[in-house]
Formats: structure tokens, C-alpha cells, sequence
């Protein structure tokens, strides 16, 4: 009997935080991207001005659960602030347009919050065919236009938190205004630095780039994909980009491989030298094979997605698991910023032509279910909300990452982070299909700290009323051991809000 007992008895999986190998000093955390709802943020808007008060308390108050620690505003001129061509040829600009006061509802709570803000425009105006005849990034009269309004904004209106300016949303994508001309792309920066700088924004305000999609190549481009534009940004703009972005749209199986990490890794490398700030502008996971074909069927069966892009799985719980993991492998690589596309389907539609039809599904609610879909439970919270609000929440701006032993078993990924001598964040993922059981330790760690205790499986994962996550267990002591049930994101926390 006592030799059956012993060869049923599974050893542990051993693993190991250091608080002596620190892999980022303060990390800036996660965070959403939140445009200012083009189709519905003013009374000539495509669906007239359906973002009431109302509608931006909901959003509010979700968000201050989520904590936030980065958002991506990104804007295009004739949605906001470029009212057309004067007789004389001149381009007119109104900075108090109702479209305007709409962005102000996203700056005043990234102002009170304290919130990073990456801010910018898709792309040149000529590219949405308004008047001026604005088609290329290096045109003076964009850039022009662009430091009156970013005036307006931070001397005027006092916006400390704008940080960081994106010209051109994917510049080397065949869908960009600058159709992966590089060339165009980095005098663009260039002038847009110098401006910045001659108007006494510099202080305040800097450029981010090259905001390329990892992976993505252009043959009409002079560098081969994404990666590469980032390693000739570094390279090449070391005095104009004060921090270093790139998009990242995985599959699914990249994701659960672990190879992500991978990917991003010599990246990052890259940019540690220059001490730069080095995020993911967008992040978004893609699914092939037979997921892909679903994620097709159900985009073609909703009568309000964009099938060719939207990603139907945020309905679904083990979305939720693929980007936490994502995350959790962007942390453990010396990612600071992660930036999640995104926050609400409201936001934009296919091309942005406000059709009510081609939605961006992508978000984790649609704040406009009720007036665009005629559903109002299609502005409940989706599931994937609970492990990336939970991540945002406890791993907040300031948090040091330290490394993680990585193990040898398929899917499962530890981090950690420090944000006082008694905050401490551990984040698990398991997104095997079967259980595993770690015996975690931290150098360091008092043994009487107390934690409280998040899971989120298929099964379980306890909301209030609100729909926001609710610790399983509260003030427990670390466990010697803990079980991870498959397909799961485990976190403990005692930072204490």
C-alpha cells in the first residue's frame, strides 16, 4: 500500500521569482485603445449624438475598475478640428467644434486618472477625401495644423497627460496614407519634431514610432515588414522617437506556443540601449485554421459585424486566456506598455463609413448595443474584461517586473511584480487542457503578507453586480502550493486598492 501511494503522488512544478533580476525597472502596464466615438459624438455624426452623459458615465465607471494605465487616442483631422479651405487657399481649423468637446470626455478622465496617453491621426486628410489636398505625411501644412491643435490642447486646455504622437497609424501598411513609404514617413517625424520643439511642445509631447505591425510586409516598402522599420527607427530617428511601438496581431497558436515571446524579444533587445519607453500600440490575436473559419461564420452570421474585421471570440471566455497570456509574455520579455485593441465596438466601423452593418467587433462591450443593434445585452461586459482589467488593475505604471523562472511545460507562465515592499502581483496562465499544480517561491517574500486570490476559468469567474471581478478568497496566506486548473488565469494580489 505505501508503494501504490507514493507512485500516485505528482510532484509539483517548482517555480521561481528573483527580486535581485529585475527585468523592467517601472514598467508604464497595461492599457486599452479608446477613440472618441467618430460616428456618434455630435449631432451631424452618422448616428446623430447617441454618446450621452449617460453613455460616458457607464464607460467611466467600468474603466475605474480597469484602471487603465496607457490609452491610444487616435484621431483623424476632419473628425475633429479641420473645417476645410479658405478662398484665399488657406486651411481652417475650429478648435471648439461639438466633435472637439467630444474628445475632451477622453482627456478629462485620462487627466484625472493620471493616464498615459498615446494621441494621433490615422493618417494625411487627403486620405478620407476632404478638401486641402493633404496626401503625405511630410506635407507642411498637416504638420502645421497638427501643432496648433496639440497647442490648443496642452497650453490651453492643459492636457498633461498627452505623452506620446503617432503620425500615420501603421505606416507601412498598404491601407496607410503613406502606403509603407518610409521615406515620407520619417521626414514626416522629422518635421513634426521640429515643430514640436520650435513651439515649445517638446517638454510636454513627443513622437512615437515607427508604430509598424509586426510581421506585415509591403513589398512597395524599402524595408521588408514591420520588425524592420522598427530596428531602422532605431537606427535612424535615435533624436526624434522618445519611445519605441509597434502593432502585434498573433494567432492564437503563436500565442499559446509561447512563441510570442520570442518574437518580440530581440526587439526589445533593440531598443534597451537608448533607456526608451518600448509598448505595443495595438494588440489583437487572430485565429487560422478551423478558429479562423468560425470566427468567419459567426462575423458573416451577425448582422452587425464587419466579417473582415472583427473578431467574433471576444464573445467567448478563452479570448480572455489568450490575450492575459499574451500579456503575460509581453511583461516577462521587458515590454513596458501594452495597449489592447480595444475597448468598445462603438468606436469604428469598417473603413469608418458608419455603417451600422460593418461594426469593428473587438471590444469588450458595445457601449451602443441598445440604439445601433437594437440588444441591450450586447452592452454587458464581455468576458476577457476580467483578466485584462484584473492585470491593468495590479500590475499598475511604476510596477518592477522581475524574472520569472520559465518552465518546461506546455502553456503554463508565470509573472511578477513589485510595486512597494508589500505590493506584490503573480500572475498565472494555464492554457493547457489539463491541470497543473506549482510550488511557486520569491527570495524575499514574508510569509506574512496576505493575498487576495482571482480565478478565471470556463467555470468560474465570480462578478459583482457590476460585472467586475470578485476575489475567491481574500487576506490568505501565499500557498505552498497552487492549483492551476486548465485553461485558467490565476492572480494573486496583496497590492491593496
Amino acid at each position: 500500500m505505501f508503494l501504490a501511494l507514493g507512485c500516485n503522488t505528482k510532484k509539483p512544478i517548482a517555480i521561481s521569482s528573483y527580486s535581485d533580476t529585475v527585468i523592467s525597472e517601472s514598467i508604464i502596464g497595461a492599457g486599452v485603445q479608446w477613440s472618441a466615438y467618430p460616428h456618434a459624438d455630435s449631432d451631424d455624426a452618422e448616428w446623430g449624438h447617441l454618446m450621452t452623459q449617460e453613455k460616458w458615465n457607464k464607460v467611466y465607471k467600468r474603466l475605474d475598475y480597469m484602471r487603465p494605465n496607457i490609452i491610444r487616442v487616435m484621431d483623424q483631422a476632419s473628425w475633429r478640428y479641420f473645417t476645410g479651405v479658405a478662398e484665399d487657399g488657406t486651411l481652417t481649423t475650429d478648435f471648439n467644434t461639438q466633435e472637439v468637446q467630444s474628445l475632451y470626455k477622453i482627456l478629462d478622465y485620462c487627466e484625472a486618472n493620471n493616464i498615459t496617453v498615446v494621441f494621433g491621426e490615422w493618417g494625411a486628410p487627403g486620405m478620407w477625401g476632404v478638401a486641402g489636398n493633404i496626401h503625405r505625411a511630410d506635407d507642411p501644412r498637416w504638420i502645421d495644423m497638427i501643432t496648433k491643435y496639440l497647442k490648443h490642447l496642452i497650453i490651453d486646455k492643459k492636457y498633461t497627460c498627452l505623452k506620446y504622437y503617432n503620425l500615420v497609424n501603421e505606416p507601412d501598411g498598404y491601407w496607410a496614407s503613406t502606403d509603407g513609404d518610409w521615406d515620407q514617413w520619417k521626414k514626416g517625424v522629422e518635421m513634426l519634431t521640429t515643430s514640436l520643439k520650435e513651439n515649445g511642445l517638446w517638454q510636454h509631447i513627443q513622437v512615437a514610432g515607427p508604430d509598424t505591425v509586426q510581421g506585415y510586409e509591403n513589398p512597395k516598402s524599402k524595408y521588408l515588414n514591420g520588425e524592420t522599420w522598427l530596428y531602422e527607427s532605431v537606427n535612424q530617428l535615435q533624436d526624434v522617437l522618445t519611445c519605441y511601438d509597434v502593432h502585434s496581431y498573433p494567432s492564437g497558436d503563436i500565442v499559446k506556443s509561447g512563441e510570442f515571446s520570442k518574437l518580440y524579444r530581440p526587439m526589445v533587445k533593440a531598443t534597451e540601449p537608448f533607456g526608451k519607453p518600448f509598448i505595443l500600440g495595438e494588440l489583437g490575436l487572430k485565429y487560422k485554421g478551423a478558429l479562423g473559419e468560425k470566427n468567419k461564420a459567426l462575423g458573416k452570421a451577425d448582422p452587425y459585424a464587419g466579417e473582415n474585421d472583427s473578431n467574433m471570440f471576444v464573445y467567448d471566455f478563452f479570448y480572455g486566456i489568450d490575450v492575459a497570456d499574451a500579456l503575460i509574455q509581453s511583461l516577462n520579455v521587458g515590454i513596458d506598455g501594452i495597449i489592447v485593441w480595444d475597448l468598445d465596438d462603438a468606436m469604428h466601423t469598417v473603413g469608418d463609413t458608419g455603417e451600422k452593418s460593418k461594426l469593428k467587433r473587438w471590444g469588450m462591450w458595445n457601449i451602443l448595443g441598445t440604439e445601433i443593434c437594437n440588444n441591450p445585452d450586447d452592452e454587458n461586459i464581455r468576458p476577457w474584461f476580467y483578466p485584462w482589467a484584473l492585470m491593468s488593475r495590479y500590475f499598475p505604471e511604476g510596477t518592477k517586473i522581475i524574472k520569472t523562472d520559465e518552465t518546461n511545460v506546455d502553456g503554463l507562465r508565470v509573472v511578477s511584480g513589485l510595486t512597494g515592499k508589500d505590493a506584490v502581483s503573480i500572475a498565472i496562465i494555464n492554457n493547457a487542457s489539463n491541470d497543473q499544480e506549482i510550488a511557486y517561491s520569491m527570495d524575499g517574500l514574508s510569509s506574512e503578507l496576505k493575498f487576495k486570490k482571482y480565478v478565471y476559468t470556463n467555470e468560474m469567474r465570480l462578478v459583482d453586480a457590476d460585472g467586475f471581478p470578485v476575489p475567491v478568497k481574500e487576506a490568505i496566506a501565499l500557498p505552498e502550493r497552487i492549483e492551476v486548473p486548465a485553461n485558467s488565469f490565476i492572480l494573486f494580489t496583496s497590492v491593496n486598492l
